[in-house]
Protein backbone atom coordinates (compact mmCIF):
# COMPACT_ATOMS: atom_id res chain seq x y z
CA UNK A 1 0.00 0.00 0.00
CA UNK A 2 1.48 3.22 -0.76
CA UNK A 3 2.05 6.12 1.27
CA UNK A 4 -0.89 7.99 -0.28
CA UNK A 5 -3.27 5.33 0.20
CA UNK A 6 -2.50 4.79 3.85
CA UNK A 7 -3.24 8.41 3.97
CA UNK A 8 -6.54 8.35 1.99
CA UNK A 9 -7.20 5.28 4.34
CA UNK A 10 -6.90 7.78 7.52
CA UNK A 11 -8.87 10.17 6.17
CA UNK A 12 -11.88 8.00 5.65
CA UNK A 13 -11.16 6.58 9.44
CA UNK A 14 -11.67 10.32 10.47
CA UNK A 15 -14.99 10.47 8.09
CA UNK A 16 -16.10 7.65 10.37
CA UNK A 17 -14.86 8.68 13.42
CA UNK A 18 -16.56 12.82 13.06
CA UNK A 19 -19.65 10.55 11.94
CA UNK A 20 -19.56 8.40 15.38
CA UNK A 21 -19.10 12.34 17.11
CA UNK A 22 -22.33 13.38 15.09
CA UNK A 23 -24.38 10.33 15.39
CA UNK A 24 -23.98 9.63 19.28
CA UNK A 25 -26.18 12.67 19.58
CA UNK A 26 -29.31 10.79 17.70
CA UNK A 27 -29.68 7.85 19.63
CA UNK A 28 -33.28 6.34 19.17
CA UNK A 29 -32.87 5.59 22.79
CA UNK A 30 -32.94 9.35 23.85
CA UNK A 31 -35.90 10.62 26.26
CA UNK A 32 -38.33 12.58 24.54
CA UNK A 33 -38.30 15.46 26.30
CA UNK A 34 -38.43 18.45 23.57
CA UNK A 35 -41.80 17.52 21.99
CA UNK A 36 -43.88 20.61 20.53
CA UNK A 37 -42.88 23.83 19.28
CA UNK A 38 -42.95 25.71 23.10
CA UNK A 39 -41.09 23.07 24.69
CA UNK A 40 -38.60 23.12 22.41
CA UNK A 41 -38.11 26.99 22.66
CA UNK A 42 -37.43 26.80 26.12
CA UNK A 43 -35.45 23.82 25.85
CA UNK A 44 -31.68 23.97 28.55
CA UNK A 45 -29.17 22.67 26.48
CA UNK A 46 -24.99 22.57 27.77
CA UNK A 47 -24.59 25.91 26.21
CA UNK A 48 -26.27 27.90 29.67
CA UNK A 49 -26.14 31.25 27.53
CA UNK A 50 -28.62 29.55 24.46
CA UNK A 51 -31.51 27.90 24.49
CA UNK A 52 -34.09 26.48 21.58
CA UNK A 53 -32.80 24.84 18.80
CA UNK A 54 -29.97 27.02 18.75
CA UNK A 55 -28.89 24.97 22.29
CA UNK A 56 -29.73 21.99 20.96
CA UNK A 57 -27.47 22.02 17.88
CA UNK A 58 -24.91 23.03 19.82
CA UNK A 59 -25.84 19.36 22.17
CA UNK A 60 -25.71 17.51 18.77
CA UNK A 61 -22.40 18.49 17.59
CA UNK A 62 -21.04 17.57 21.53
CA UNK A 63 -22.98 13.89 21.03
CA UNK A 64 -25.13 14.63 24.04
CA UNK A 65 -28.93 13.70 24.02
CA UNK A 66 -30.92 15.89 21.70
CA UNK A 67 -34.48 14.42 22.80
CA UNK A 68 -35.36 14.66 18.74
CA UNK A 69 -38.67 12.90 18.40
CA UNK A 70 -38.89 12.97 14.78
CA UNK A 71 -35.82 12.90 11.85
CA UNK A 72 -35.86 16.42 10.73
CA UNK A 73 -36.83 16.78 7.13
CA UNK A 74 -36.37 19.47 4.21
CA UNK A 75 -39.69 20.45 3.51
CA UNK A 76 -39.17 22.73 0.26
CA UNK A 77 -36.90 20.52 -1.17
CA UNK A 78 -35.57 20.95 -4.78
CA UNK A 79 -32.07 19.01 -6.58
CA UNK A 80 -29.75 16.83 -5.13
CA UNK A 81 -26.17 17.37 -4.67
CA UNK A 82 -24.02 15.14 -4.62
CA UNK A 83 -20.12 15.25 -4.80
CA UNK A 84 -18.32 13.96 -7.59
CA UNK A 85 -15.31 12.42 -6.17
CA UNK A 86 -17.02 11.43 -2.67
CA UNK A 87 -21.21 10.12 -3.88
CA UNK A 88 -21.76 9.28 -0.14
CA UNK A 89 -21.49 13.20 0.73
CA UNK A 90 -24.90 14.24 -0.93
CA UNK A 91 -28.58 15.88 0.47
CA UNK A 92 -31.35 17.07 -1.27
CA UNK A 93 -31.55 20.97 -0.70
CA UNK A 94 -34.07 23.47 -0.02
CA UNK A 95 -35.09 25.93 -2.27
CA UNK A 96 -33.25 29.04 -2.31
CA UNK A 97 -30.39 27.24 -1.70
CA UNK A 98 -27.08 26.37 -3.92
CA UNK A 99 -24.09 23.78 -3.21
CA UNK A 100 -20.45 24.41 -4.16
CA UNK A 101 -18.47 21.41 -4.26
CA UNK A 102 -15.01 21.70 -2.16
CA UNK A 103 -12.21 19.62 -3.93
CA UNK A 104 -8.47 20.57 -2.88
CA UNK A 105 -6.00 18.01 -4.41
CA UNK A 106 -3.12 19.44 -2.60
CA UNK A 107 -4.78 18.94 1.16
CA UNK A 108 -7.39 15.96 -0.24
CA UNK A 109 -10.00 18.14 0.70
CA UNK A 110 -13.11 17.30 -0.02
CA UNK A 111 -16.33 19.08 1.40
CA UNK A 112 -18.99 21.35 0.28
CA UNK A 113 -20.25 24.97 0.94
CA UNK A 114 -24.05 25.53 0.87
CA UNK A 115 -25.45 28.90 0.75
CA UNK A 116 -28.77 30.50 0.48
CA UNK A 117 -28.65 32.60 -2.64
CA UNK A 118 -28.25 35.90 -0.74
CA UNK A 119 -25.34 34.30 1.40
CA UNK A 120 -26.79 34.85 4.85
CA UNK A 121 -27.12 31.37 5.17
CA UNK A 122 -24.22 29.52 5.45
CA UNK A 123 -23.35 25.10 5.97
CA UNK A 124 -19.86 24.38 5.55
CA UNK A 125 -19.20 20.73 6.09
CA UNK A 126 -15.29 19.23 4.79
CA UNK A 127 -15.07 15.52 6.14
CA UNK A 128 -11.79 15.28 4.65
CA UNK A 129 -8.77 16.67 4.30
CA UNK A 130 -5.30 15.90 5.15
CA UNK A 131 -2.07 18.64 5.85
CA UNK A 132 1.65 17.30 6.17
CA UNK A 133 2.55 18.56 9.20
CA UNK A 134 1.27 18.11 12.62
CA UNK A 135 -1.49 21.60 13.36
CA UNK A 136 -3.58 22.10 16.35
CA UNK A 137 -6.95 22.07 16.42
CA UNK A 138 -6.62 25.48 17.95
CA UNK A 139 -5.12 26.87 14.63
CA UNK A 140 -7.83 25.18 12.58
CA UNK A 141 -10.59 26.43 14.06
CA UNK A 142 -9.00 29.89 14.41
CA UNK A 143 -8.29 30.03 11.02
CA UNK A 144 -12.21 28.94 9.56
CA UNK A 145 -13.49 31.52 12.30
CA UNK A 146 -11.51 34.28 10.81
CA UNK A 147 -12.39 33.38 7.23
CA UNK A 148 -15.73 33.17 8.09
CA UNK A 149 -15.24 36.80 10.03
CA UNK A 150 -13.78 38.17 6.79
CA UNK A 151 -16.81 36.99 4.49
CA UNK A 152 -19.38 38.14 6.46
CA UNK A 153 -17.52 41.64 7.13
CA UNK A 154 -16.98 41.28 10.65
CA UNK A 155 -13.87 43.58 12.36
CA UNK A 156 -14.68 43.70 15.84
CA UNK A 157 -14.95 41.48 18.50
CA UNK A 158 -17.31 38.00 18.78
CA UNK A 159 -19.43 37.35 22.22
CA UNK A 160 -17.86 33.32 22.90
CA UNK A 161 -21.20 31.83 23.90
CA UNK A 162 -20.01 28.90 24.37
CA UNK A 163 -16.79 26.29 23.98
CA UNK A 164 -15.74 22.79 24.04
CA UNK A 165 -12.24 20.82 23.60
CA UNK A 166 -11.77 17.05 23.82
CA UNK A 167 -8.78 15.19 23.41
CA UNK A 168 -9.04 11.03 23.28
CA UNK A 169 -6.53 8.49 21.65
CA UNK A 170 -8.45 5.94 19.35
CA UNK A 171 -6.70 2.72 18.92
CA UNK A 172 -3.32 3.99 18.94
CA UNK A 173 -4.22 7.94 17.32
CA UNK A 174 -4.83 10.83 19.16
CA UNK A 175 -7.89 13.43 18.11
CA UNK A 176 -8.79 16.59 19.00
CA UNK A 177 -12.44 17.95 19.17
CA UNK A 178 -12.23 21.74 19.10
CA UNK A 179 -15.45 24.35 19.04
CA UNK A 180 -17.27 27.42 19.39
CA UNK A 181 -20.91 29.01 19.09
CA UNK A 182 -20.66 32.50 18.56
CA UNK A 183 -22.09 35.87 18.51
CA UNK A 184 -20.96 38.57 16.09
CA UNK A 185 -22.88 41.25 14.55
CA UNK A 186 -26.24 40.29 14.44
CA UNK A 187 -25.36 36.55 13.66
CA UNK A 188 -25.14 33.44 15.44
CA UNK A 189 -22.14 30.73 13.93
CA UNK A 190 -21.58 27.36 15.49
CA UNK A 191 -17.81 26.02 14.20
CA UNK A 192 -16.20 22.67 15.13
CA UNK A 193 -13.20 20.67 14.34
CA UNK A 194 -11.69 17.45 14.28
CA UNK A 195 -7.88 16.81 14.10
CA UNK A 196 -6.51 13.73 14.48
CA UNK A 197 -2.65 13.02 14.46
CA UNK A 198 -0.43 9.83 12.65
CA UNK A 199 2.89 10.02 11.22
CA UNK A 200 2.50 11.45 7.94
CA UNK A 201 0.44 14.51 9.41
CA UNK A 202 -3.15 15.80 10.23
CA UNK A 203 -6.32 14.66 8.94
CA UNK A 204 -8.91 17.21 9.65
CA UNK A 205 -12.79 17.35 9.57
CA UNK A 206 -14.83 21.23 9.63
CA UNK A 207 -18.06 21.58 10.52
CA UNK A 208 -19.23 25.35 9.85
CA UNK A 209 -23.42 26.90 10.18
CA UNK A 210 -24.02 30.51 10.51
CA UNK A 211 -27.31 32.66 10.35
CA UNK A 212 -29.08 35.66 11.35
CA UNK A 213 -29.38 35.20 15.03
CA UNK A 214 -33.13 36.03 14.16
CA UNK A 215 -33.14 33.15 11.89
CA UNK A 216 -30.80 30.37 13.59
CA UNK A 217 -33.36 28.57 15.29
CA UNK A 218 -35.24 27.86 12.02
CA UNK A 219 -32.40 27.20 10.17
CA UNK A 220 -31.19 24.60 12.60
CA UNK A 221 -34.24 22.54 12.11
CA UNK A 222 -34.95 23.46 8.77
CA UNK A 223 -31.80 23.20 6.88
CA UNK A 224 -28.68 22.25 9.20
CA UNK A 225 -30.45 19.03 11.11
CA UNK A 226 -31.99 17.94 7.80
CA UNK A 227 -28.41 18.19 6.03
CA UNK A 228 -26.89 16.04 8.68
CA UNK A 229 -29.37 13.40 9.23
CA UNK A 230 -29.65 12.82 5.41
CA UNK A 231 -25.49 11.98 5.51
CA UNK A 232 -26.36 9.56 8.04
CA UNK A 233 -29.76 8.28 8.69
CA UNK A 234 -31.67 6.35 6.45
CA UNK A 235 -35.71 6.72 5.94
CA UNK A 236 -36.12 3.83 8.77
CA UNK A 237 -33.63 5.42 11.46
CA UNK A 238 -30.98 3.50 11.31
CA UNK A 239 -27.53 4.27 9.79
CA UNK A 240 -27.04 4.51 6.27
CA UNK A 241 -25.60 1.67 4.32
CA UNK A 242 -25.00 2.96 0.74
CA UNK A 243 -23.42 -0.54 -0.68
CA UNK A 244 -25.73 -2.76 1.02
CA UNK A 245 -23.22 -5.21 2.04
CA UNK A 246 -24.45 -5.13 5.70
CA UNK A 247 -21.69 -2.61 6.72
CA UNK A 248 -23.04 0.49 7.38
CA UNK A 249 -21.32 3.90 6.68
CA UNK A 250 -19.62 3.68 10.21
CA UNK A 251 -17.79 0.61 9.52
CA UNK A 252 -17.06 0.75 6.07
CA UNK A 253 -13.96 2.11 5.00
CA UNK A 254 -15.57 2.41 1.18
CA UNK A 255 -19.39 2.31 0.94
CA UNK A 256 -19.48 2.66 -2.21
CA UNK A 257 -17.88 -0.68 -3.33
CA UNK A 258 -19.92 -3.75 -2.07
CA UNK A 259 -16.55 -5.65 -2.13
CA UNK A 260 -15.23 -3.45 0.69
CA UNK A 261 -14.39 -4.67 3.48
Amino acid sequence: MSIKQIIIMKITRLFYLASILILCACSTDDADTTTGVDAIANRQSSCENVLGYTGLYWDFANALPTGLSEVPVIQNPRDQFIHSQLPLLGFTLPQNFTAFEITDPQTLAIGVNVFRNDNDVLFRWIPNSFILQNIPSQAVIANEINTMFSFYGFNGTPEVLCTAFRQQVLETIPMEFNARLLRFGDRIAQVWVITTYVAQGTAITISITTAPENEYDAQVINTFLPFNFQLYVNDSGGIVDNDMDGFDILRDPDDNDPNVP
